[in-house]
């Protein structure tokens, strides 16, 4: 089948809670849907590898060797969140990134904001927005342009590598209530955002996802989330925030690197059919759900790499496109099994998610080469429940009809 369309654009349209969500207790559910009806590999490859950039150079950022957190790609692999902001409530849409952790919308005109034509929040139609001033502990968590005390704290948090300084949100932190489903939470810290450049899709703005104290994850205090991508266009995929620990048949975990700014976790080895080589061990594996493909690091890339090729010799090879160098003939073709060793857990990986076409006649094993991260993307974790517990540390999967979660 031809690969058509784009890959995992997704809107998250929050439905309903439990409890209130602002609690140690707090749940609410939310469900992702993918915009488009295919994914496009050729198109994968492209915004993986951006976002891949992206990544990298954040890691770097935060460990003092470049100037930017990161290059935000607003193509494959984003999600829109539905949600509202304020009282009474104003609905925007925004892009959720689990790579960054601010919370920002447009605020205003906001005529010097991207993109223009979809909705802003206005503080000045609601009873509950106030500023948070510089002495505010968020504020201190953000790069931000304050004297002290400072009744307003202003930022500007930069997306761009340094050599592209036009992707950044510019405006000042403010305290509101964000409506998830039926809940109404108070205190949300987020950017008021007065001025930004880049690509953030057609929506109002972002929403952190990350561990940092910044994030809606960290800010909810649930202590742990979860999602369940399904490999069926048509349907919906769960997001459950305070999640439980996962029960039944097949749970694994393995623990959260704590040195990593991601989700990166050890992964020990790969089993490739009858072979098994090296993973990327204390190095770390990302799992990330706005990257669409995999990468694996060298030399974990080659020696896998070969490892595929050992086991399909009596396939007929097709050449490699895109950065996808493992690709053969679809017709009468079965692929060897791609297991993932994990410090604690061993993910068995369903074929469609490690093996895609490109188009009517070629498979391709979808992993490939990094320059420098480790990603387990959102095609390889398809069809898995996982869930991130923050708390504690520990990431656990589990397969999943994810239709009857």
């Amino acid at each position: 089948m031809a690969a058509r369309s784009s890959m995992l654009v997704v809107v998250i349209t929050f439905l309903l809670a439990a409890p209130p969500a602002f609690s140690e207790h707090g749940r609410f559910r939310a469900t992702m849907t993918r915009t488009e009806p295919a994914i496009n590999l050729t198109r994968a490859a492209h915004k993986s590898h951006k976002r891949l950039s992206m990544l990298a150079a954040r890691l770097d950022a935060a460990s003092g060797t470049a100037q930017t957190p990161l290059q935000l790609d607003s193509g494959g692999g984003a999600y829109d969140m539905t949600f509202s902001i304020g009282t009474p409530p104003q609905q925007l849409s925004a892009l959720a990134d689990t790579g960054s952790d601010l919370i920002w919308a447009k605020c205003g005109a906001c005529t010097r904001c991207v993109p223009q034509g979809s909705p802003s929040y206005y503080p000045n139609k609601s009873s509950s927005f106030s500023k948070m001033p510089c002495s505010s502990g968020l504020c201190s968590d953000l790069t931000s342009q304050c004297s002290a005390g400072g009744a307003e704290c202003d930022y500007k948090y930069s997306y761009g590598l340094a050599s592209d300084p036009h992707h950044y949100t510019q405006g000042y932190l403010g305290s509101e209530t964000f409506t998830l489903g039926s809940d109404a939470v108070p205190g949300i810290g987020f950017g008021c955002t007065t001025m930004s450049e880049g690509g953030y899709g057609s929506g109002s703005g972002l929403v952190g996802l990350g561990s940092g104290p910044l994030s809606l994850v960290s800010q909810l205090n649930v202590g742990a989330f979860s999602y369940c991508l399904t490999s069926d266009a048509a349907k919906t995929s769960p997001l459950l925030f305070g999640s439980g620990a996962l029960t039944g048949a097949g749970v694994q975990s393995t623990p959260l690197l704590q040195t990593s700014t991601y989700y990166s976790v050890n992964l020990e080895s790969i089993s490739i059919g009858a072979a098994t080589t090296p993973g990327t061990g204390s190095s770390g594996i990302i799992f990330d759900s706005g990257t669409t493909v995999a990468f694996l690091a060298e030399p974990a890339y080659t020696l896998a790499k070969a490892a595929v090729l050992s086991q399909t010799a009596n396939l007929t090879m097709a050449p490699g496109r895109d950065g996808y160098e493992v690709c053969f003939q679809t017709s009468g073709a079965v692929f060897p099994s791609m297991v993932l060793h994990f410090d604690g857990g061993d993910m068995d990986l369903p074929t469609q998610n490690y093996f895609g076409a490109v188009d009517d006649t070629v498979s391709c094993w979808i992993v490939q080469k990094s320059p420098s991260l480790s990603i387990v993307g959102n095609i390889m974790q398809m069809n898995f429940h996982i869930r991130y517990d923050v708390e504690k540390s520990m990431l656990s999967f589990q397969p999943y009809n994810c239709d009857n979660l």
